[in-house]
């Protein structure tokens, strides 16, 4: 039994602007907005589903406009909490009200060395009538590759990269060098915790003046470029800002485009990601983060 993550099930949000969230959700992403279960905390909370799982999303309202949690699956809690247990690392078992809002059987959270929750899980339920979009026809691929990924900006990467291999058990598929400036470049790492090319993927957090963003982008992937331009033009057409337009990522190959949300984290709308072998994978070096297209305001990652 593997005391590794095997996928990304879900991300929870805390959102400063609820309705917005809803309005961009199922507009444009095309995703079901849903009432959770009642907490007895009087927080406002919705669920987003896009798949045959109950939830994917939680977004529970609040001032941080940023990731609050991120889900990975595993074979067993308990196994995962023995070997956080062996590596020093603290934990709490989940709470009935968690379990309940997240819609898994089983979790516990953690921290990695930026304070980021991580909370490993078992037991995802699935929802009791099939997932149809009105607005990505050809769906999302999800299944054992989880939702998507996720990509954070962390103050110390090195331990960031460390917590990615010896605590959630990812593997690495590659690294993109970015140059931001004449004679200043950064490294972003990639892993996999399945076939699909990135479930995870850290960067250095820019330097730059005020707050910046945990979470850097989420990225959903439909089966259709259609879909993929589809969605572009509505979040034109509402107005949320395209922060950099359609492109293709010269690791996993994505064809995407990142659209800005209510929260101001990126969301990667996109299609065609690569998969990954790991008997015959070799672990490759970038030197730009876009093959083509892209443009836009800079981003640092994948």
């Amino acid at each position: 039994m593997s005391v590794s993550v095997h996928e990304l099930g879900y991300l929870g949000f805390e959102v400063g602007d609820l309705p917005a969230w809803e309005r961009f959700a199922s507009g444009v992403l095309g995703l079901e907005v849903l009432d959770p279960p009642e907490s007895g905390d009087g927080k406002a909370r919705r669920l987003l589903r896009m798949d045959d799982a109950a939830q994917r999303f939680v977004l529970v309202e609040g001032p941080a406009d940023d990731c609050a949690f991120a889900g990975w699956g595993v074979d067993d809690v308990a196994e995962f909490a023995r070997k956080l247990d062996a590596l020093g690392l603290e934990w709490s078992n989940a709470s009935a009200p968690e379990l309940a809002l997240r819609g898994v059987e089983a979790m516990l959270h953690f921290r990695d060395p930026d304070g980021n929750r991580h909370e490993a899980f078992s037991g995802q339920k699935k929802a009791s009538k099939p997932f149809v979009s009105d607005k990505v026809a050809s769906g999302f691929v999800t299944g054992d590759g989880g939702l998507g990924h996720a990509v954070y900006q962390a103050a110390d990467y090195p331990a960031a990269v460390d917590f990615a291999q010896k605590v959630l058990g990812l593997k690495i598929s590659d690294y993109i060098d970015i140059t931001v400036a004449p004679g200043v470049t950064f490294e972003v790492a990639f892993f996999h915790a399945n076939e699909r090319h990135h479930s995870y993927a850290v960067a250095p957090r820019p330097p730059i003046p005020g707050p910046v963003k945990r979470l850097h982008h989420f990225m959903l992937e439909t089966r259709s470029i259609t879909d993929v331009g589809l969605a572009r033009d509505r979040c034109r057409a509402a107005g949320y800002p395209i922060a950099m337009d359609i492109g293709q990522h010269p690791n996993d190959k994505m064809v995407s485009f990142y659209g800005r949300t209510p929260s101001g984290v990126l969301v990667e709308f996109g299609c065609g990601g690569l998969l990954v072998d790991d008997s015959a994978w070799t672990v490759g070096r970038f030197s730009q983060m876009s093959e083509w297209g892209h443009k836009g305001a800079a981003s640092p990652t994948a």
